[in-house]
């Protein structure tokens, strides 16, 4: 009987041994597979979202248009831009954006942002035309091959609006940016 026993036992123990490792295995199985679902659709939307900040936020044809910009419109001229634009164009030819350069030091930043971005974004060319004139902006700088940056988050601008010769006129053009003179 004592044999019988401790042949139960073993037998008994390798089975909860087993029981144990099984049950162990689909666990980290489980989280395997949970990872690599994470890592596999999570790591796309980071990249896509750091690859706006790692990218270069200006292209060079917006860098080339700093020279039209300096030989073309008066220093006084005030520009709709998003931040990385509006930091270009101060930087390069001193005019003056609604945002980028020094825009955080003049009165509400955060009204200018919402605004600026409001005009990159509306499909309304009034809309649009009507904050230019409220911000006394002379010029519209519209990247074409980049999304833009006012401050609330990297968006998609609409630009055919831009094209309505009721309220802009198209003043530069190249591969990379258009500018509009406001009507």
């Amino acid at each position: 009987m004592e044999q019988y026993k401790t042949k139960y036992l073993k037998h008994n123990f390798k089975r909860k041994f087993m029981v144990n490792v099984t049950r162990n295995l689909v666990r980290i199985l489980f989280l395997v597979v949970v990872l690599l679902l994470t890592a596999t659709y999570g790591m796309a939307n980071v990249q896509k979202q750091g690859d706006l900040w790692l990218n270069p936020v200006v292209t060079e044809g917006e860098l080339g248009s700093t020279t039209w910009i300096k030989s073309n419109t008066q220093a006084t001229d005030h520009f709709q831009s998003d931040i990385f634009g509006g930091e270009l164009i101060m930087g390069m030819t001193t005019r003056i954006p609604i945002v980028g350069g020094d825009w955080a030091n003049a009165p509400d930043p955060i009204t200018n942002m919402k605004d600026s971005q409001q005009i990159y974004q509306t499909d309304s060319a009034s809309e649009a035309h009507a904050l230019c004139k409220q911000y006394n902006l002379s010029y519209v700088f519209v990247p074409l091959n980049r999304m833009v940056f006012c401050g609330f988050g990297w968006v998609s601008l609409n630009a055919t609006k831009f094209d309505n010769s009721d309220y802009f006129k198209l003043a530069y053009s190249n591969e990379d940016v258009r500018i509009y003179e406001v009507a």
